[in-house]
């Protein structure tokens, strides 16, 4: 049986402080040549400029929010009425109230499996912390909007709040797909890069 040795970087706290040592991790992690894509959530586009300017050549690929809904918005009406009732609102973002909203929004409409079911599922990644939940996101939106294709390895970048926290090299997958009965389909999270110890701020 074989086994393989990586580095893992953990840190005491959580959130937007640890992103140049996340970047630093990715970029070691890189090396290897096994990975090429960087998925990075992307609320005001900082943190994928960092990683960007970071890892030269690598592709980062920044997944925002407003993609995602956009995607969303072209779904039947029958897989929109959270959307419906909600952002047509015209939600500006300028509360907290607001911030929380789009969170619901995207966690309903854009993951994999809703309700009852995602709620497990959700608060499983959350024992993980925040910014493993935002990286397994990732993985799934990146393939919701195009940007990335499925069955593919990469690093996927999430954290808690602002810049990021937490990194690992996953498999990405479709919505319908990522927790479905076939394996070889199925998103897979293959390594821990970094990861705060510390689960909230």
């Amino acid at each position: 049986m074989s086994s393989l040795k990586r580095t893992v970087t953990y840190f005491e706290t959580p959130g937007f402080a640890n992103t140049a040592l996340v970047i630093e991790a990715v970029k070691e992690r890189l090396t290897l040549g096994d990975v090429r894509t960087v998925l990075v959530p992307a609320t005001t586009g900082r943190t994928a400029q960092q990683f960007q300017q970071a890892l030269g050549n690598t592709e980062v690929v920044a997944i925002s929010e407003d993609e995602v809904l956009e995607v969303c918005e072209r779904r039947p009406v029958s897989d929109r009425s959270m959307l419906d009732r909600m952002v047509r609102r015209n939600l500006s973002v300028d509360s907290e109230r607001d911030k929380e909203a789009r969170r619901q929004i995207f966690d309903m409409m854009l993951l994999p499996i809703c309700g009852k079911t995602w709620n497990v599922v959700r608060d499983v990644l959350y024992a993980f912390g925040q910014g493993m939940k935002v990286a397994v996101e990732v993985c799934v939106a990146a393939v919701a909007v195009g940007r990335a294709r499925p069955y593919i390895r990469v690093v996927a970048v999430g954290g808690t709040g602002e810049g990021a926290d937490t990194a690992i090299v996953a498999r990405t997958s479709t919505r319908k797909e990522a927790f479905g009965p076939r394996p070889e389909k199925r998103l897979v999270i293959q390594e821990v890069v970094a990861m705060p110890m510390m689960k909230w701020l």
